[in-house]
């Protein structure tokens, strides 16, 4: 098995050094709208493509979408963030690092899960 462990914390001060070098912050260190809206997009279809490779078929991926939605509409911008970790754990994926690294930025978690789960929603409306 991978003994991989994350060198840091996502919390710590060079959080925002990460975050800058990812090219996700602004000169005064807040999120980069554009670049967060791309990041996301990247992650979501990932978690896409990752749901379809361990469902194997269209309409369970369907099925766990539709719930991931119906859970997220009751769910505010941390709990959706959280719940996107959730849905990687459940499929036996780690949750990728650049996301990793926003998870102790609230303002960065909180515009990915929007993103996240608004390129999500496209993507299963159109496949």
């Amino acid at each position: 098995m991978n003994n991989y462990q994350r060198p840091h914390s996502p919390f710590e001060d060079s959080a925002a050094q990460r975050l800058r070098r990812m090219g996700l912050t602004t000169e005064d260190g807040s999120p980069e709208r554009d670049a967060m809206s791309v990041f996301a997009a990247i992650f979501a279809g990932q978690f896409f493509d990752d749901l379809c490779d361990y469902y194997q078929d269209h309409e369970n991926v369907q099925e766990v979408i539709a719930q991931i939605f119906h859970t997220a509409e009751q769910a505010d911008p941390k709990q959706k963030f959280l719940l996107i970790c959730l849905q990687y754990d459940s499929i036996y994926r780690s949750l990728p690092d650049p996301v990793w690294w926003i998870s102790g930025s609230p303002a960065f978690a909180e515009l990915f899960a929007e993103d996240f789960l608004a390129h999500l929603k496209r993507l299963a409306e159109n496949t």
